[in-house]
């Protein structure tokens, strides 16, 4: 017999079995293609600058999701060791299955109908333990939980929670990394209550950034303390403990982080601590974490072995070994695509495809009514005072990300040194035109030193109006902010109930217009004199607005 008659040609079977998995690729690649490169420009915040090197666009721009890429690899590397040393029975649970699978899929319709591209890829995860049910069965997924679970480590969190993470852990670390200074005898204080300025002796000044907060550590390492606390020797609750660890850890090596920042400020210059050691203790941070989590799990075996209950060390999979009777567990795994739940796991995919496509490439026009600019009179009465104003510009770029060119942006007694302007941007369709200002003011380099609510009161028609407050430092000047949202027929200063109001608006076919109406004006002396300019300007162009605005 030749070689070539010893090559056995593929049956009709084995066609359909390898179709089936090439139409179930494709069908996740067009569903969720959109949503992955999204999420590839929140990993990499510079990829679009062409005019950067390839390096440059991979680590310039603040991200805390560089580990991104990172998390589908090693969970494919998990899968293929379970399926090479775990035993993977097949037995298909379709109930299960189709349940997991199609709540999924409209969980994914429903985000992107919604725009929500990190909702989208928490369905991503539940359509894969849908899969595994409807081809393998309740055991398979039990076995290939971890690797599937593990990807929610790749899903960025909204710009708006990030954020608003970053002002708090930016202010502790600040507090704390000039507490423990203070403790050792180094002289230093923060600039104002809620700042992130560390002033020290000799007039040098220290900015705690966004990058320093250990935001980005505390992200990275739960996904490492994660796969760690998977394979480590401990067993049961003890991996949940180790894996809840990573929290502190974090903090921990971060404030260790800022200390020495200052440290080095203190002792040198801020150059050397902003440059060179910045870098190098950003690397440094993740090899002392790493080090605190393999001392905390020898400290717990341990701590059991010295009270008299030491934990059986045992073999990773030592549970689910292969035995003779596996044999053949790749073809079974692969051959279990060819039956009729495949073809049904195609079909509701392949739907999901189509659908996810056109609500991708359906988006609303960019609304470019004047609605806005006519809302507000050119003079405003604002208590008791006529304010002249003449009319300011936002940026192509900033109009391309809101989705829209209908806003007023305005300065309102533009002579004195109180100047006030005022900014509404508004969409009658799409709610992409209203994010926080906080966003715009971080990307532009600005540091948000303080937050809060305001209740705008005696507003006309309207009673009280709910408010957020932000003190922005911008060099040695300081700025005040205050904003509201107005969705539809209310106002509000939570955005999500902003985002929320709109959506279903939209999708009952209600007003789903949407406006941000921001105030801010030059702190110059008493933070309280620049509240009150922001809540009179506020009060006076409210009646303006709800008469001008859907």
């Amino acid at each position: 017999m030749t070689a070539p008659e010893l090559i056995a040609k593929p049956t009709r079977h084995s066609w359909v079995t390898i179709g089936t998995w090439v139409l179930l690729a494709a069908g996740l690649t067009v569903a969720f293609g959109h949503n992955f490169a999204e999420m590839w420009l929140r990993w990499f915040p510079a990829w679009h600058s062409t005019d950067l090197s390839l390096y440059d666009r991979f680590v310039e721009g603040e991200s805390y999701y560089t580990h991104g890429p990172l998390i589908p690899l090693v969970s494919l590397l998990i899968v293929l060791l379970l399926i090479r040393h775990a035993s993977i029975p097949v037995r298909p649970r379709c109930r299960s299955g189709l349940i997991v699978l199609v709540f999924s899929l409209l969980l994914h319709m429903m985000a992107c109908r919604a725009r929500v591209n990190f909702v989208s890829g928490f369905a991503f995860i539940g359509v894969l333990a849908g899969v595994v049910l409807l081809l393998w069965g309740g055991r398979a997924l039990r076995r290939l939980w971890f690797p599937i679970a593990l990807l929610v480590f790749m899903v960025p969190l909204p710009d708006v929670t990030i954020t608003s993470l970053n002002f708090t852990l930016r202010n502790y670390a600040a507090a704390g990394g000039v507490a423990a200074v203070n403790a050792i005898g180094v002289i230093a204080e923060r600039m104002g209550d809620m700042g992130n300025q560390v002033i020290l002796e000799g007039g040098k000044t220290l900015v705690i950034a966004n990058v320093c907060n250990g935001l980005r550590t505390l992200i990275s390492l739960l996904a490492f303390g994660a796969i760690y606390a998977y394979v480590c020797r401990l067993r049961g609750g003890w991996r949940v403990i180790l894996f809840m660890l990573a929290i502190p850890v974090a903090v921990a090596a971060n404030s260790l982080r800022i200390v020495s920042l200052i440290l080095i400020a203190d002792i040198w210059d801020v150059k050397t601590a902003t440059g060179v050691f910045h870098d190098f203790s950003g690397v440094l941070i993740f090899v002392l974490a790493f080090l605190m989590m393999f001392g905390l799990e020898r400290l717990i075996l341990w701590a059991r072995k010295a009270v008299g209950r030491p934990a059986e060390i045992l073999p990773l999979f030592h549970d689910a070994r292969r035995t003779s009777d596996d044999e053949g567990q790749w073809s079974r795994l692969v051959g279990a695509a060819g039956g009729k739940w495949g073809r049904t796991a195609v079909v509701l995919i392949l739907l999901s495809a189509v659908g996810a496509w056109w609500l991708n490439m359906s988006l609303p026009p960019i609304w470019n009514k004047q609605v806005a600019q006519k809302a507000l009179p050119a003079v405003l009465n604002v208590a008791g005072r006529d304010l002249k104003s003449y009319e300011l510009e936002l940026d192509d770029r900033t109009l391309t990300i809101l989705e829209t060119r209908d806003y007023l942006y305005r300065r309102y007694d533009p002579v004195s040194m109180n100047w006030i302007d005022i900014c509404v941007i508004f969409s009658q369709d799409n709610r992409k035109g209203t994010h926080p200002p906080d966003l715009c003011l971080e990307g532009g380099g600005n540091d948000i030193v303080a937050k809060g609510g305001v209740v705008v009161s005696n507003v006309e028609g309207r009673g009280n109006v709910s408010c957020r407050e932000l003190v922005v430092q911008s060099g040695r000047g300081r700025k005040y902010f205050l904003y509201t949202y107005k969705c539809g027929g209310r106002y509000t200063a939570s955005f999500w109930t902003q985002q929320f109001v709109i959506f279903v608006n939209g999708f009952l076919d209600r007003n789903a217009s949407g406006a941000l109406i921001q105030v801010s004006t030059p702190v110059t002396g008493n933070l309280s004199d620049a509240r009150g300019r922001c809540v009179q300007l506020i009060r006076s162009a409210v009646p303006y607005l709800d008469r001008g605005l859907p």
